[in-house]
């Protein structure tokens, strides 16, 4: 049976969900994996550097695409809508060129 790794995987935004919603340091496979968006979490607040903190959150977790060669570069942009919630998008730039985003939303509740 072959092994499939998470690189082959064709759904970018599948992937991209998967790294930011893994608590980094539990995926069995590897440790390196995932976000430490938990700790905002565990912060349990939202003020005006909490977007900044999860826009670098997330472009430390997507590093390894760029590292692995599945994307040129990926970027995050976050804003802070109401008193618990962050909106934010990432756009992974493939190497054929053609850019992937991603929008989701990130609350303490």
């Amino acid at each position: 049976m072959d092994t499939i790794r998470i690189e082959q995987w064709a759904d970018i935004r599948e992937l991209v969900r998967m790294s930011i919603g893994t608590n980094k340091g539990t995926w069995f496979a590897d440790t390196s994996f995932g976000s430490e968006l938990w700790l905002l979490k565990q912060d349990g607040k939202v003020d005006g550097q909490t977007a900044g903190t999860l826009e670098r959150m997330i472009r430390e977790s997507l590093r390894w695409l760029v590292d692995d060669g599945l994307a040129v570069s990926v970027k995050c942009a976050a804003e802070r809508n109401g008193k618990n919630r962050i909106d934010y998008q990432v756009t992974v730039n493939r190497p054929s060129g053609s850019p992937v985003i991603v929008k989701e939303v990130w609350s303490v509740i």
